[in-house]
């Protein structure tokens, strides 16, 4: 009897240090890891956004390579959803909440406990930076009232900090092997583009015509925007709604930028370009070439899952008269992300 009540006054005591621990412990955590992966953001942000891509280097999936999972949701955009079954680590669900291109991807988490669900903010931030990106991961949370009584005897920087450090070491191998394409090679920014009007003459065109079209035609736009009296707003540029080389047409526009409000010349037309995001190439060289500059951005787009809309901009930054060296040419290419 008497070990009966020695006993049960151990459990009392447990009973009363697990009371007080899971008052007194800490309500939130947060942890994080970064690491500076020598790839671009561009390279890098599909591996980080897609589950599927994400297992190649997940320390998770390689603690535990029982691991079962099923999906959801278009891959790569807000509201994709993985949700897991471990034998080790338990079950769950994780899906994406927040995307900014080639910066911050956050997703929420829910995991099944034995003792009820626990919810946290997993995130990941990319920054350019010398060597490569910085890649951060990090993940933040409410403790219960259970969990506060583990995180108080229990550091969740040191138990989590490495397992992070781990999945990111394996992400820069990962990346390592990953081949070059054209849309890495050259350089792909995202913006916001301001928008517009553009004084233009627009026509369907055989492309093996083009060069005559915009010959034939630039002068004509540059004097009828001095007909009406507008000022040019930029460099010239090329519209191209569609793009057709099986039939060898494009709907195409020559045009110039013009600030504000213009009534168009006869044979002219003013097509308005709203403002939105958009990937932006500058290609230097020949025209010759510029068709890698395209085959980069259909790349690109294909591997973050995005859509275009029309038009696609080509903006003439420098070439002929001004200057006869065609390795110099610069051609700003604009493709605008639905």
């Amino acid at each position: 009897m008497k070990i009966l009540k020695y006993l049960l006054y151990v459990l009392l005591a447990l009973v009363v240090i697990g009371v007080i621990l899971g008052l007194v412990g800490p309500k939130t955590y947060e942890v994080s890891r970064s690491k500076v992966i020598a790839a671009s953001s561009e390279q890098i942000w599909p591996y980080v956004t897609s589950f599927q891509k994400s297992k190649s280097w997940s320390p998770w999936v390689r603690m535990d390579t029982t691991m079962t999972a099923e999906y959801s949701g278009e891959e790569g955009t807000v509201g994709s959803k993985m949700t897991w079954k471990s034998k080790k680590m338990g079950g769950g669900e994780q899906t994406i909440t927040v995307l900014e291109p080639y910066k911050l991807a956050d997703s929420e988490l829910k995991f099944i406990q034995p003792w009820g669900e626990g919810h946290a903010t997993s995130s990941f931030q990319l920054a350019d930076t010398v060597g490569g990106t910085k890649v951060t991961w990090g993940i933040k949370g409410e403790n219960g009232f259970v969990n506060r009584a583990m995180a108080a005897l229990m550091n969740m920087d040191k138990m989590m900090g490495p397992i992070f450090m781990q999945g990111l070491n394996n992400l820069d191998s990962v990346m390592a092997t990953v081949p070059k394409s054209a849309a890495m090679e050259m350089k792909i920014n995202t913006q916001e583009f301001p928008g517009g009007n553009y004084l233009a003459v627009r026509k369907e065109v055989k492309i093996s015509k083009l060069g005559e079209f915009f010959m034939n035609n630039f002068k004509a736009v540059m004097d009828g925007a001095e007909k009406a009296k507008a000022e040019v707003a930029g460099a010239p540029a090329g519209l191209y709604y569609t793009w057709a080389p099986d039939k060898d047409l494009t709907d195409v526009a020559c045009a110039v930028p013009v600030k504000g409000e213009v009534k168009a010349p006869a044979g002219l037309s003013v097509i308005a370009v709203p403002a939105g995001k958009a990937a932006v190439i500058e290609y230097v060289g020949g025209y010759s070439g510029v068709g890698k500059a395209h085959e980069a951005m259909d790349t690109y787009f294909k591997q973050n899952n995005l859509q275009q809309t029309a038009p696609v901009i080509e903006e003439y930054l420098v070439g002929e008269p001004a200057e006869t060296d065609s390795t110099k040419w610069v051609t700003k290419i604009i493709y605008f992300i639905k």
